[in-house]
């Protein structure tokens, strides 16, 4: 008699599990639970759903106290590039010397 042998590899993958969270500080509560969208709270009313960097800026500038936010959130507020570009004082100045500069004929040298 033979035996039929079934070999089933199997992996074990553990589960993410992703902390739904709620941050309050004074009169502010932050609600990060929804992974695409940040709820932002002032006195128990909405006042805000979005991006969260953009909750937790808004949640900085009405705070009194900025420290506890600022340690909560370090990793978020740290990660965002600075922006690579500078702004001239004068653009609209510069950009019209450019568009002359470039219109004018060049001399050719003989």
């Amino acid at each position: 008699m033979r035996l039929n042998v079934l070999i089933v590899l199997m992996t074990y993958v553990p589960h993410a599990t992703v902390k739904k969270m709620k941050f309050k500080h004074e009169n502010y509560t932050i609600d990060l639970t929804a992974s695409n969208k940040a709820k932002l709270y002032y006195n128990d009313q909405l006042v805000f759903i979005g991006d969260g960097y953009k909750a937790i800026t808004a949640m900085l500038n009405g705070s009194q106290d900025k420290e506890p936010v600022k340690k909560k959130f370090k990793a978020q507020l740290t990660m965002r590039q600075k922006p690579k570009f500078t702004v001239k004082k004068d653009s609209m100045e510069a950009l019209k010397r450019e568009a002359l500069a470039a219109l004018e004929p060049k001399k050719k040298k003989r």
